[in-house]
């Protein structure tokens, strides 16, 4: 019965009883050997346990379970647990004396892995969903135990999606539809970070193929005024003599600064936190706990882009440093992109 091979019985030693395994073994073939489920019972277990000595209702749990546990695998192989499959599951787990809390694991275990053979092609059709309900019911399992296993397994796909998704840093069209279509196939939700990384993805994608992204800001913008980029970062002015130092003369006249970093000993005065938004006209500086300050693209001479930062210089000598993290590349390419954009325009 089931995938089982008999099992071979230890020697028994020349002096002394027979090995305790010797028990569970002869069990096992009894249940292996049989050609249908009313060839064995518990009335077995009782009559080998006295014989042998051992109580097989106590010992050697761990081995029952694996007994079952393979038969239910098998059982489950067709995608369905039939009448007749539970009919022999029943009378094995009875002459095994698994009772419902021993078997609660390997029930977890399988409706597991039917949960994750159900979303492998990342969809979810009636078949399937019906299915696991079905099992959900069959196996006894507490209904909060068996939605947080498909919650967390089915996550789990969606966000491998995602990742292979943004393994470049970029999120296309084709990629973003990819992904909604996951999401409804699977009847989830994007947790909210992640869908911010999925937006700054989607940016930069735009940005580098010419597009200047549009948002929607909580700041009062002149008439016609577009905003293209807002995130929180830091700043602060810069020592321009330590600056310049570090920096060089010859990459400050080329503007190839990417490989290099500011360091913090040129930065001088406060440094603020807060929320900066670019427009197609200004950047807007709200740092928190202090008043609002702005720069004109049109008075910008110079935007240098560094590892862990861009330097603005306006036409009056102002330099000022400001970190956006991981955004900074879509930041800097926005600002380059509005900077020439307005020289091409001319003044106001």
């Amino acid at each position: 019965m089931g995938p089982f091979d008999l099992l071979a019985p230890e020697p028994a030693p020349r002096f002394g009883a027979a090995p305790r395994r010797n028990a569970y073994v002869e069990l096992h073939n009894l249940i292996a050997a049989a050609e249908s489920a009313a060839e064995f019972g518990p009335a077995d277990r009782v009559r080998i346990s006295r014989r042998h000595g051992v109580d097989l209702a106590l010992e050697f749990a761990d081995e029952r379970r694996h007994l079952y546990q393979r038969l239910l695998d098998d059982r489950l192989a067709d995608g369905d647990l039939g009448r007749e499959d539970r009919r022999v599951l029943a009378r094995v787990a009875e002459t095994l004396a698994l009772d419902a809390d021993a078997l609660r694991s390997v029930h977890e275990r399988a409706f597991g892995t039917a949960v994750s053979e159900a979303v492998s092609d990342d969809c979810l059709d009636v078949e399937e969903r019906l299915l696991l309900y079905k099992l959900q019911h069959l196996l006894g399992l507490d209904p909060r135990v068996a939605d947080g296993a498909y919650d967390v397994l089915a996550r789990e796909r969606l966000l491998k999606t995602i990742a292979a998704a943004l393994c470049d840093g970029e999120l296309s069209p084709d990629e973003e539809e990819e992904i909604e279509a996951v999401r409804r196939s699977l009847s989830l939700e994007i947790p909210g970070h992640v869908r911010t990384l999925l937006g700054h993805a989607r940016d930069r994608w735009r940005v580098r193929r010419g597009e200047l992204p549009t948002v929607e800001v909580d700041a009062d913008l002149r008439r016609g005024e577009t905003a293209h980029f807002e995130g929180r970062m830091r700043w602060s002015r810069l020592d321009v003599r330590r600056f310049e130092r570090h920096v060089g003369e010859r990459a400050l006249q080329t503007g190839r600064t990417g490989g290099m970093e500011v360091p913090g000993r040129a930065l001088a005065g406060t440094q603020h936190i807060g929320q900066v938004i670019l427009t197609d006209r200004r950047v807007l500086l709200h740092p928190d706990g202090a008043l609002p300050d702005q720069i004109r693209v049109d008075r910008l001479l110079q935007i240098l882009r560094f590892r862990n930062g861009t330097v603005l210089r306006t036409k009056a000598d102002r330099r000022l440093y400001l970190d956006p993290g991981a955004r900074n590349e879509t930041f800097y390419t926005v600002l380059h992109k509005v900077m020439f954009a307005r020289r091409a325009e001319g003044p106001d």
